[in-house]
Parts: structure tokens; sequence; C-alpha cells
């Protein structure tokens, strides 16, 4: 396998249909959404009746009205989780499709990969419920067991579990690696769900060193590429701390006022620059898996 030949084609695909970083950027809405826990401002030094009016307000609210309310964000919570899941099933067919259309000759174009990953989405969206429910089987006993095995040894019980989690770490990789492949063979061969599974496996169990090597070299450069790209974040927080160290309220104000106007400059150039390494990244694999299984590009 020509790993230089393949990121090499990869990158002119996806600089040369700029189209593909819309797909790149939904396929991320599966990843990165969690929420940062919010302080309880109720407990700032400012007294609590200080808005006696709003706490007169709020207590006259009955509870079924908040259980209502709490409900209703809890439902909206959910709809948009998994609106964030159809889009990136959908993202991520897309950009396989592309770069297969690419790689037969076919004209590449944003709405025609987008139909595709609309033409794979419920293929695809079920292989991730199996392989979801399947790492759950195969990983949450024993993670489960050794948390309780933990507990009834006070603690002693961790020890012994060092071994059986160096063998964990190995075995969630494969598990990533043949679900990376699973859906790649799922869009490029066309295949239903058990056919997908078979030939993920068989590419895996053949080829299992140079699989790694692209996962590393991928892995790596994911990570320094994302270290780059939360540079600016720790630069733009710069002018708040230095405010906060001044003390006063104005300079804590404009110190805030400057960091969040920076951020919200910044968030859409992080968001295209998501994009396009997620589409490198999916197509790369789906070269990958071409150059693996012996197709030939026109």
């Amino acid at each position: 396998m020509d790993i230089t030949g393949i990121l090499r084609r990869t990158w002119e695909i996806t600089w040369r249909h700029k189209g593909l970083w819309v797909l790149g950027i939904l396929a991320n809405c599966s990843g990165g959404q969690g929420g940062s826990n919010a302080s309880r401002l109720t407990e700032i030094q400012s007294p609590r009746d200080e808005f006696p009016q709003l706490e007169r307000w709020v207590a006259t609210i009955p509870e079924e009205t908040w259980l209502a309310i709490g409900l209703a964000v809890l439902c909206l919570v959910l709809l948009l989780a998994l609106l964030f899941w159809v889009l990136a099933a959908i993202g991520n067919g897309g950009i396989i499709a592309a770069f297969q259309m690419a790689e037969t000759g076919e004209a590449v174009s944003l709405g025609s990969a987008f139909q595709k990953g609309l033409a794979y989405l419920w293929r695809l969206l079920l292989l991730q419920i199996v392989l979801a429910l399947a790492t759950f089987l195969i990983l949450g006993p024993t993670i489960l067991g050794g948390i309780l095995f933990s507990i009834l040894t006070a603690g002693v019980g961790l020890i012994c579990l060092i071994p059986l989690l160096c063998l964990l770490f190995p075995l969630g990789i494969a598990l990533s690696l043949y679900a990376q492949l699973a859906q790649v063979a799922l869009v490029v061969d066309d295949l239903d769900l058990p056919g997908a599974f078979l030939r993920g496996w068989a590419v895996l169990r053949a080829r299992p060193g140079e699989v790694l090597i692209m996962a590393l070299l991928l892995g790596v450069g994911g990570f320094v590429i994302g270290l780059i790209l939360a540079v600016p974040f720790i630069l733009l927080a710069i002018p708040l701390i230095l405010s906060l160290l001044a003390g006063t309220d104005a300079s804590g104000l404009a110190g805030l006022s400057v960091s969040l106007i920076g951020i919200l400059l910044y968030l859409p150039i992080l968001l295209v620059a998501s994009g396009v390494l997620r589409t490198f990244t999916t197509g790369a694999w789906t070269l990958t898996y071409r150059s693996l299984t012996g197709a030939q590009a026109a």
C-alpha cells in the first residue's frame, strides 16, 4: 500500500472539491458535543434579596410548571442530539461516496455527494447502532465488573485491573478501526449490513499492519492539528486574564469583551478547519480501503 500516494491523492481531492468541507462540518456533528457545567450563580457574593421581585415571581410558579419546562428542555436536547447524529451520518456517507466517485471518474459535487449520503443514511445509522450495542456488550460487563470489584476490595482491586485496562485500550482501538472500515465498505461496495460487517472484518484481518499504520498517521496528525487550532483560544484568553489581574470592573469588562469578540470571530475559522480535517480523514480511510481491496482508480 502506497501510504504517501494515498495521503497526497486525498489532499488533492479535498482541496479540489471544497464543497465537501460542508459535509466534513456535518460529519463533525456527532463529536465534541460535551457541555460545560454551569456554576451556581446563586452563590455569588451579591445578597439573595437583591432582586426580591424576581424571587417572589419565581416562587409563584407551580412545581408542575417547572417539571414541564424540564421535560421540554430534555426533549429538545434529545431531538437536537438525534438531528446531529443524522447529519453526521449524512456527512460521513457523503464524503465516502464523493471520494469513491472521484476515484471512479464520476463528477463530484456537493449536491451529488449529499444525495449519496442520504441514500446510505439508514444503513449507516443501523450499522452504528449495532456497533454501539456490540461495544457495550463487549466492554460494558468488563468495566462494570471492574468497578464493582474495586469497590468491594476498597480500591485495592484497581491494581489488579491495570493489566485488564491495558488490554481494553488496544481492543477499543481495534473496534474503532473495524467500525471505520465497515462504514467505508458499506458505501464503497454498496453492501447491506451483514456484508459490510464481513467485509470490514476481512480487510482488517488480512492487512492489520497497514491499517494500524494509517490509523497512527491520521491520529497523530489530527492530534497535532487540533493542538494548533487550540492555540488561538489560549491567546484570546490572555486579555481576560490580564484584565482580571488588574482588579477593576472596567478592565474586567473590557478584557471579557475583547476575548468574547475574538472567540466569536475565530469560531467560523475553526468550524471550516475542522470540516477540512474531517473530510481529509474520512477520505484517507476511503482511499485506504480501496487500496487494501485492490480497487483501481479511473
